[in-house]
C-alpha cells in the first residue's frame, strides 16, 4: 500500500467526510470499511467493538471481496487472544505476515479463516479504546511506516464517528430510560392490581435492556419460599422456558443476600456454565427489598452474544425494584386493611346480631314468651342461624337435666322455609301469621327428654358440670379428644343427635342453672370456635334475662299479696274515714242545725213579755245558716262523687272578675282591700268552667277566712313561663299570716283543716280538679305573712284526643254548643 502524501491527504478527507455525513453510525462505518477495502486492496476490512463490559470484541461491519461476511460476523475475541485480541490489548497496531505459518497464539479461527496476513489497528483516542480494524488478505501483503501512520489517523477519525455516536445513542437511552422510568412509575402507582402492573414492568424493562426473557417471582408469605408468578419472553428456539432449578437457585440466592447478582463470564458464578449450556451468555437478577426485607426476585437472561446486561442496567433496574417494592408494600399494606375491614365487618355483624338478640331478649318479662325467644334467636337467620336448639335446665333436686323447651326444623324443607323468614323477628312483634310459624317450631312433649348428670358422659352434662361450653366432631360416644375412628353407639338423647354439636352451660351468680344444646344438623356448616363465643356471649345475655323474668314472677306474686293486703288496708281505711267523715260533718251539721232550731222555736213561741221577736232578722240568720249546711253537703258529694270536668273553651280573665263580684260584700265586711292584675292578652283555654269557679271560689273563700282581721287580697293572670309548659298561670295571695310550718304538708289532704268551722275538703278539691284539667298547683306560704297559690292550667287538657276536637271546633269558628265562644273576653 503505497500511496503519495496528497492521495493519503485526499483519502483521509473523504473518510473525513463521510464519518460526518447525517446517517447511522453502523452505516457510516460500513462506507468507511468499503472505501478502505477498495482503496487499501485488502481482501476484507473488519471493524471490531468492544462489548458493553469494555472487553470481549465483536465483529461490528466488514467490507470483504469475493469472501462471504456472514461467516465472519458470527464469534466473540477475548483480550489477547488472535491478532485483534493482541492489538485491543497493546492499544498498538499488530501485524502478523503469515497467519498460516505463524499464528497468533492463542488463535480465533473466525478470524484467520484463509488469510494469509493480518494487520489490526486499534481505533482508539487518548483516553477510550473503542475497538479495532482488521485488513486482512488473501495473499502475503507488507505495510510501511507511513502506511501505518495513515491507518492510525483513519482509526482515530473513526474513533471519533463511534464516540460522537455513542454519545448521541447515551443521551438518547438516558431521555428513553427516563420516560421508560416515568411510565413504569405511573403504572405502579396508579393501581394495586399487582399481576398486569408486574406483566407491564417486565415487558418494558426486557426492552429497555434489550433482554431476551424475564422471570419474576414473589415470596410466599409466611413461609420464606419463592414462587413464579410471571415468564416474559422466552422466544427464541432454544430458549423456550426458564431453566427452573438454576434459575430458582439464583433466585434464592438473590432473595437471601438482598443484592443484585450480573453474571457475564464464569469468574461471576459457578452456574454460569449450566447458563451458558441453555445458550445464555448474560444473566441479571435483582431483589425486589422493601424496608429491609425482601419482597422477591426479577431475572433477566441474555441469549446474544452481542448483548450483555452491565452495571448500567443494575443501577437502573434497581431503581425499578425500589418502585415495584414500594408497590408490593402498599398492596400488602392494601390486603391487610381488606382482612382487617372483613374481620371489623363479620365482629360488626356479630356485635349487631348479639344487640338485636339481647334487644329481644330485653322485650318481655313472661318466661315463656322468653324461652321461645331464645330459641327462635338461636335458629332464625337474623340470629344465630343454627338449626336446633334445646334449652335444659337442671332439675330441683340437681341430679340431671330436664329439657325446658326446644325449637327447630323437623326436615329439610322446614329448614328452607326457616331460611326464608324475615329478620326482624326476633322480639315481641312477632304476631299474626309469622308468630304462629315461629310457635309452630316448638317441639312438643320435650319435657320428657331428661339427661342425667352422675356418672354421665353426656357431653351436654358435662358442659353443666364444669361450666365450660364444649364443641365436639364426633358424638357424646366419644371423647372431644379421642382419636378414635368411630364413636362408641350411645342410646338415649346421646344416640339421637347428630355427631356434630355445642353446649354452652347457663350460670347465674356463679352456679350452673342448665345448658343450650345447638347443632347444625341441616346446614353442614361446622361449628367453629367463633360460633362458641359468640354463644357464650348469647348465654350469658340469656341468663341475665332469664334471671330478670324470675324476678319479675317473684315480684309479681309479691305484688299481687301486696295488692290483697293493701286492698284490706283501703277497707280498713275507708272505714276509718268513713267515721272521720261521719264524726266531721255530723259536727258541722250540728251548728247550723242547733242555730235554726233555736231561732226557729223563738219565732214559734215568744217568750211572754218579751215583745215581739225579731222575725226578720232572725230569718236571715236561719238562711245564712241554711246555706252553710247546703255548701257542707254540696263539697261532701262533690268530694264523694267522679269529678268528670265537661271541657269548654273559656277565658280565665272573665272567670276571675265573675269570682271576685261574688264576694264584694263579704270582702267588704271583712275589711279586705281587692288587687286584681290580669294580663291584658291572655289566651283563651279549654276547661270546664263550673269547676274552674269552684277553684276560684274556695281559694278566695279560703283568702276572706284567713284574714279575719282585715288585709289584702291579690288575684294575677300571666301566661305560663317555657320551663311551666304551654298554658296559664293564676295566683291568689293573701295576707292572712301564712299556715304554720309543721302542718302545711297536709292542707291538700280530705277532712284537714286549721280553722275552728269547715270540713277541710275545699283545698282538697281544688287540687283533685287541677289535677283533672293537666295542670298543677303549688303553695308559696311565708310564716307570719301570707300565702300565694299559684294555679298552671294548659290550654289544652292532657286527655286524649282533647286537643284534637277543640282545635276543630276553632277551626269552623263556632262553639262547643254550650259554652262561651273562644273570641270571648
Amino acid at each position: 500500500m503505497v500511496k503519495s502524501p496528497n492521495t493519503r491527504f485526499s483519502l483521509l478527507a473523504r473518510i473525513i467526510e463521510i464519518s460526518n455525513s447525517n446517517i447511522q453510525v453502523e452505516n457510516r462505518l460500513k462506507h468507511i470499511s468499503d472505501f478502505l477495502q477498495r482503496e487499501t486492496r485488502a481482501d476484507c476490512v473488519c471493524i471490531f467493538r468492544r462489548d458493553l463490559r469494555g472487553e470481549d470484541l465483536t465483529p461490528w461491519v466488514s467490507s470483504c471481496m469475493e469472501i462471504e461476511e456472514c461467516a465472519l460476523m458470527d464469534f466473540v475475541v477475548r483480550p489477547g487472544e488472535g491478532v485483534s485480541g493482541k492489538a485491543a490489548r497493546k492499544r498498538a497496531p499488530v501485524f502478523f505476515p503469515n497467519v498460516k505459518t505463524n499464528p497468533p497464539a492463542p488463535a480465533v479461527p473466525q478470524e484467520l479463516r484463509d488469510f494469509t496476513s493480518i494487520l489490526s489497528v486499534p481505533i482508539t483516542d487518548d483516553v477510550y479504546l473503542y475497538g479495532v480494524m482488521n485488513f486482512s488478505t488473501l495473499a502475503a501483503a507488507s505495510y510501511t511506516e507511513d502506511d501505518l501512520g495513515f491507518l492510525g489517523s483513519v482509526a482515530m477519525e473513526v474513533a471519533g464517528t463511534i464516540r460522537n455516536s455513542r454519545l448521541y445513542l447515551d443521551a438518547r437511552k438516558r431521555v428513553s430510560e427516563l420516560i421508560t422510568l416515568n411510565e413504569i412509575g405511573n403504572a405502579i402507582s396508579s393501581t394495586f392490581e399487582v399481576k398486569g402492573t408486574l406483566g407491564y414492568v417486565a415487558k418494558t424493562t426486557v426492552r429497555l435492556l434489550s433482554a431476551d426473557a424475564c422471570t419474576v417471582r414473589l415470596a410466599v408469605e409466611g413461609r420464606g419460599a419463592l414462587k413464579v408468578v410471571l415468564d416474559e419472553g422466552y422466544n427464541r428456539p432454544i430458549f423456550r422456558r426458564e431453566l427452573r432449578s438454576v434459575g430458582k437457585e439464583l433466585a434464592q440466592r438473590i432473595h437471601s443476600e438482598k443484592r443484585p447478582l450480573l453474571i457475564n463470564g464464569p469468574e461471576d458464578s459457578p452456574l454460569h456454565s449450566a447458563l451458558a449450556a441453555h445458550g445464555i451468555t448474560s444473566f441479571l437478577g435483582l431483589p425486589i427489598v422493601s424496608q429491609g426485607r425482601s419482597l422477591g426476585t426479577i431475572s433477566y437472561y441474555s441469549a446474544s452474544p452481542r448483548m450483555r446486561f452491565d452495571m448500567e442496567g443494575v443501577h437502573l433496574m434497581q431503581t425499578v425494584c425500589s418502585q415495584l417494592a414500594n408497590m408490593l408494600g402498599n398492596e400488602a399494606i392494601l390486603r391487610n386493611a381488606q382482612r382487617l375491614a372483613q374481620e371489623n365487618q363479620v365482629k360488626v355483624q356479630r356485635i349487631s346480631t348479639l344487640y338485636d338478640v339481647a334487644r329481644a331478649l330485653m322485650s318481655t318479662v313472661k318466661m315463656e314468651r322468653l324461652l321461645s325467644i331464645m330459641l327462635y334467636a338461636l335458629i332464625s337467620p337474623g340470629g344465630l342461624n343454627f338449626s336446633r336448639a334445646i334449652l335444659f335446665l337442671t332439675s330441683e333436686d340437681g341430679e340431671g337435666l330436664s329439657a325446658r323447651m326446644a325449637m327447630g326444623p323437623r326436615d329439610r324443607k322446614e329448614a328452607r322455609r326457616i331460611g326464608r323468614f324475615p329478620r326482624g323477628l326476633l322480639g315481641d312483634g312477632a304476631t299474626g301469621a309469622a308468630g304462629e310459624e315461629i310457635r309452630s317450631l316448638l317441639w312438643s312433649n320435650v319435657e320428657e327428654l331428661r339427661i342425667p348428670m352422675a356418672g354421665a358422659t353426656c357431653l351436654v352434662a358435662k358442659a353443666v358440670k364444669e361450666k365450660r361450653p364444649v364443641r365436639t366432631e364426633s358424638g357424646c360416644g366419644t371423647p372431644e379428644d379421642a382419636n378414635e375412628a368411630a364413636p362408641t353407639p350411645r342410646g338415649g338423647f346421646c344416640g339421637s343427635h347428630p355427631a356434630a354439636f355445642a353446649a354452652v352451660p347457663l350460670v347465674v351468680k356463679g352456679e350452673a342453672r342448665g345448658a343450650i344444646y345447638v347443632d347444625n344438623l341441616f346446614q353442614g356448616r361446622p361449628i367453629t370456635e367463633e360460633d362458641i363465643q359468640l354463644l357464650t356471649t348469647f348465654a350469658s345475655n340469656a341468663c341475665l334475662a332469664m334471671e330478670n323474668a324470675s324476678l319479675y314472677e317473684s315480684l309479681e306474686d309479691a305484688l299481687k299479696t301486696v295488692r290483697t293486703t293493701q286492698d284490706q288496708l283501703l277497707q280498713s281505711e275507708k272505714l276509718m274515714a268513713l267515721g272521720e267523715m261521719a264524726a266531721k260533718i255530723a259536727h258541722e251539721i250540728k251548728n247550723p242545725l242547733t242555730a235554726i232550731g233555736g231561732f226557729a222555736r223563738r219565732i214559734a213561741s215568744p217568750k211572754p213579755g218579751k215583745g215581739k221577736p225579731p222575725v226578720e232578722r232572725y230569718a236571715r240568720i236561719i238562711l245564712k245558716e241554711v246555706d252553710r249546711l247546703e255548701r257542707i253537703i254540696n263539697e261532701t258529694l262533690y268530694f264523694s262523687r267522679e269529678m268528670v270536668p265537661t271541657f269548654r273553651i273559656a277565658n280565665l280573665n272573665n272567670e276571675v272578675r265573675e269570682a271576685v263580684s261574688l264576694f264584694r260584700e263579704e270582702l267588704e265586711d271583712a275589711r279586705i282591700s281587692t288587687v286584681i292584675d290580669l294580663f291584658s292578652d291572655l289566651p283563651v283555654i279549654s276547661v270546664d268552667p263550673d269547676q274552674l269557679r269552684q277553684v276560684l271560689w274556695n281559694l278566695v273563700s279560703n283568702a276572706i277566712q284567713a284574714m279575719e282581721g282585715g288585709g289584702t287580697l291579690t288575684i294575677a293572670t300571666r301566661p305560663a313561663l317555657p320551663e311551666e309548659g304551654v298554658g296559664v298561670v293564676f295566683q291568689v295571695s293573701d295576707t292572712g299570716g301564712g299556715i304554720p310550718h309543721d302542718v302545711v304538708h297536709n292542707i291538700f289532704n280530705p277532712f284537714f283543716t286549721t280553722k275552728a268551722k269547715g270540713t277541710g275538703l275545699g283545698l282538697a278539691i281544688v287540687h283533685a280538679i287541677v289535677e283533672k284539667h293537666g295542670g298543677t298547683i303549688h303553695l308559696d306560704n311565708r310564716e307570719g305573712v301570707g300565702v300565694t297559690f299559684s294555679v298552671f292550667l294548659p290550654l289544652f287538657p292532657k286527655e286524649g284526643g282533647t286537643r284534637e276536637r277543640i282545635l276543630e271546633q276553632l277551626r269552623k269558628g263556632g262553639t262547643n254548643g254550650i259554652g262561651t265562644t273562644a273570641n270571648q273576653g
